[in-house]
């Protein structure tokens, strides 16, 4: 299941989302583009799971199908009536799709907002704890403090009382204190005295008659004996001898480095052709661009050759001084908008305009190919780049099908000779979609009704492969 930008939302807020409204002056036609082009979205969301944008689409298609066409002039017309089929065929696949996404989509729902709450329960005791903490520390503090007041008022009080002195302490002390008493040579006591051995006795051992010093030395010719070497003990045989010192080691001689293995041989692998490239992972998710009324924009990626392309196949065009014009468009995969196909439908054009005809070729070889409608391209062999009010009103018809709808100006003979651009949502699409001005060139309100779009917005251009299909042929 691809990642969805948004966290889950109810069901009723989905349903919000799904709201449409139909204007009785636009053509009837551009309504069943419309719808033709959100059923083929919605399909494809559901197929990738993303319920939360099927489920918006599916609803939208409901409500354009059941509720707004019917208040539409041309909508009960003979010409549409296979128009009417094919819509009240989808608006009942469009109902079986919700009743089975409604389920999913509120049990995800649920999930979630049980997730946020107990979110929310472990910051609060989170923020609790660290509220507590400052008090915790301060009534450790204030103990710390009484414990240690206390202490000191022992010891002060213990000072006062005794008054303590080192002279004191040894006063009574044989030698250092100051009441010592007179020593005595001879003391009677009736204790009994110690007698200790004459100072000639014999040794019980070695049966050697030990003497006073005195008379060893009036006997001068007595040599007392060496004495006899201790037997060794196997552990003392043992050197004592501490071991040689090893030499130093000159600091002058460089260490012994061994040589580094010889290198491998770098090999060159063969040359493979590189696959098709891919999107980007960060193109799978939202492009981040927001309509002037805050609705997200989805990613669309046009391929950088298209310019060069489309100028060349209306070079001819272009030197008669003839508009050329081509439709955009693609593929739509994770949740991305991709232009894949220029078609050249068939056409009748001007100096400053271009009218497609025959659009049911157009729209049979879409649906053919499965491929949805992103926007146009036009030239202006002459004029600058920028879009006339006329432009304003074709592009009108496509943004409101589409909301990433673009509107790609080639103008080869000035500069800038490219731009791309979609209407203001708001003032530029409710500006234009209520002009009722049917003459061609007319002017219309000083304000920001379309803005540059290329690479500053939704739109990004990229190397990718391009198919070109000319109708004209």
């Amino acid at each position: 299941m691809p990642q969805q930008q948004n966290p889950p939302r109810s069901t009723k807020e989905l349903g919000r989302l799904a709201s449409i409204q139909v204007d009785s002056n636009t053509p009837i036609r551009l309504y069943f583009r419309s719808a033709d082009l959100l059923i083929k979205q919605a399909r494809v969301y559901k197929m990738e799971k993303d319920y939360q944008h099927a489920y918006v689409l599916y609803m939208k298609y409901t409500n354009l199908g059941l509720k707004e066409l019917n208040n539409h002039a041309g909508y009960k017309a003979p010409e549409n009536k296979k128009a009417r089929n094919t819509i009240t065929k989808n608006c009942n696949e469009a109902l079986d799709a919700l009743e089975v996404m409604k389920p999913i989509l509120e049990k995800e729902y649920q999930q979630y907002v049980e997730q946020q709450q107990r979110k929310q329960e472990r910051m609060q005791q989170k923020q609790q704890q660290q509220q507590q903490q400052p008090d915790i520390e301060a009534r450790h503090v204030q103990q710390l403090k009484g414990i240690t007041a206390q202490h000191q008022y022992k010891i002060d009080q213990g000072d006062t009382q005794q008054n303590w002195s080192l002279q004191d302490a040894l006063k009574d002390v044989a030698g250092v204190g100051y009441n010592e008493r007179p020593f005595v040579h001879a003391e009677t006591s009736t204790d009994s005295i110690t007698k200790y051995p004459t100072t000639a006795f014999e040794n019980k051992s070695d049966g050697y008659l030990y003497q006073p010093h005195h008379q060893q030395q009036n006997n001068q010719s007595f040599v007392r004996p060496p004495l006899p070497p201790k037997p060794m003990s196997p552990e003392s045989r043992i050197t004592t001898q501490a071991p040689a010192i090893p030499p130093k080691v000159s600091l002058e001689t460089p260490p012994f480095v061994p040589a580094l293995p010889p290198k491998v041989p770098k090999v060159t692998p063969v040359a493979e052709p590189l696959p098709e490239p891919s999107l980007p992972a960060d193109l799978i998710n939202s492009s981040g661009a927001l309509t002037e009324r805050g609705e997200p924009l989805r990613r669309l990626i046009v391929p950088s050759s298209l310019q060069d392309r489309f100028i060349s196949i209306a070079k001819p065009n272009t030197n008669r001084n003839i508009e050329t014009c081509g439709i955009l468009a693609g593929t739509l995969k994770n949740n991305v908008l991709q232009v894949t196909t220029l078609i050249i439908p068939k056409q009748t054009g001007t100096s400053d305009t271009c009218t497609t005809e025959n659009e049911e070729e157009l729209f049979e070889y879409q649906d053919a190919h499965d491929l949805l409608t992103f926007g146009w391209i036009h030239t202006h062999p002459s004029q600058s780049c920028f879009l006339s009010s006329v432009d304003l009103h074709t592009h009108c018809s496509y943004q409101l099908m589409l909301p990433e709808a673009i509107a790609i100006v080639c103008a080869p003979k000035h500069n800038p000779s490219y731009g791309v651009f979609r209407l203001t949502d708001p003032p530029g699409l409710d500006v234009i979609s209520s002009c009722k001005i049917e003459r061609a060139f007319h002017p219309h309100p000083d304000l920001p009704i379309y803005t540059d779009t290329h690479n500053t917005s939704h739109v990004l251009t990229q190397a990718q492969d391009l198919k070109v299909v000319d109708l004209r042929r």
